[in-house]
Formats: C-alpha cells, structure tokens, sequence
C-alpha cells in the first residue's frame, strides 16, 4: 500500500496502515477484534459493512494454505448505495498476515462457523458509532500533526482505497488485471478505471503498437477512377 498522492486522493503509506492495526490491539477494551475488523479493510479492501456480516464460515482455508473470504451481498439499502458492484456472492484472496489475525480471533474466542467474526469483548455488536469513534481515534495517534489537518485518512474508507490501490499498481495492470481487481473489490471494472485512474500506469512510445494502430486507422485504397477535363461549349 504505497502512499499515492493526487488531486483528489491522499492514500496511507503501508507504514501508517499497520500503526493503526497496531495501536487498535493495544486497546485495553476490544483491542484484538477491533485490530481483526481493520485488518479486515485494509488488507481484503472490504466495505465496513461487508467485514461486519462475515461468518466464522465465511474464511475458507485450501489444502495449499491458500485463503479467501466469502462476501455475501448486504441488504437492499447497501446495494443501491453500491450500484456499480456485483450482486454475487465473491470470493476475496487473503493474505498471511490477515489469515493469521483471523485465525487467532476465532481461536480466541471459540468462536463457532455460524458465529459472528467480529463482535465485541462485552458480548455487544460492534456497529458504525464505535467504529468510526475508533478510526477517529487511532487517527489522531498515529498521524503527525500536519497529516491530522490534511484529507489524509479522514475516512475509514481509506485502509480499503489503499489495498485497492496496492493491488493495481501491484500487477502487470493488463485487462484481466483490472477485472480481477474489480471482481476481488466488489466494483464493476470502468467504475475502478474511473476511481482509480492514477494507478494506472500509462504506457511508453515503445510499448504503443503504432503499426497495428495505423492499420486500423488507415483509409481503404478507393479504385482509380478517370480524370476528365470540362470544356467549355
């Protein structure tokens, strides 16, 4: 998650994402679980929302150590507010680290396949007014003074823009790059070139294939036709 800096968007640098995760589990109160939802975002570019209707059942586990996240979609109000995302059921690669932190909360916990992944210490839910006061919070700690008054992290949608970001400068950005990134963030692939057009990187002189353009643009040959001379009567 390289920090990416454009007119629009400031992204958070690997550094400052893992600084929040790491001051989250520092809490005396839910530190872990609030650590595991954030990593959830950060690291799987879930939507708060998505992270908080996970399910012990939810994290898959192949032979070959490889893991994934099913994400289920939300009720009716979060898929009108979310358009341009598919309506499926999408599978999500997850990291080492974030496996890890998952793995440790189950264990934890003893948690249950049906059971909630991340629910608070106390037994409450964890809902947008804690986790938000929460982002707020880890922000103001970790951020030096002159990041805290800039746009940098303001939302908590920001650990999920980095891991976006992260995985598209992180491929060879091809067509079936881009979609696949889409398809693993729950977006349609323009809305994601749209969004995310300063990831993209732009091809070299040397890398445009200006013969096959010029054919394409070339006129077709029109067939010789006589030259007459007009005379006057």
């Amino acid at each position: 998650m390289a920090a990416v800096v454009s007119e629009e968007t400031i992204h958070l640098t690997d550094r400052q994402c893992f600084a929040i995760l790491d001051w989250a589990a520092e809490q005396p109160q839910s530190g872990l679980v609030l650590r595991a939802f954030l990593a959830s975002i950060a690291l799987a570019a879930l939507r708060p929302e998505e992270a908080l209707a996970l399910r012990v059942r939810d994290v898959k586990v192949a032979d070959d150590g490889a893991s994934w996240l099913l994400v289920h979609p939300q009720a009716q109000e979060h898929r009108e507010k979310y358009a341009d995302r598919a309506g499926a059921v999408r599978r999500v690669p997850v990291c080492r680290e974030l496996a890890a932190i998952l793995k440790e909360e189950t264990i934890r916990r003893d948690l249950r396949p049906d059971d909630a992944i991340f629910v608070l210490d106390d037994g409450r839910p964890l809902n947008a007014e804690v986790y938000r006061t929460v982002w707020r919070q880890a922000r103001a700690e970790v951020l030096q003074a002159h990041e805290i008054d800039s746009p940098l992290g303001r939302h908590l949608s920001a650990l999920r823009d980095a891991c976006i970001a992260s995985w598209l400068k992180s491929g060879d950005q091809t067509a079936g790059h881009i979609l696949a990134v889409a398809q693993c963030a729950g977006m349609s692939a323009p809305r994601l070139a749209e969004r995310f057009a300063y990831c993209l990187r732009k091809p070299t002189r040397d890398e445009i294939p200006w013969d096959r353009l010029e054919a394409a643009l070339a006129l077709p040959d029109l067939p010789g036709q006589p030259t007459s001379t007009a005379r006057r009567p």
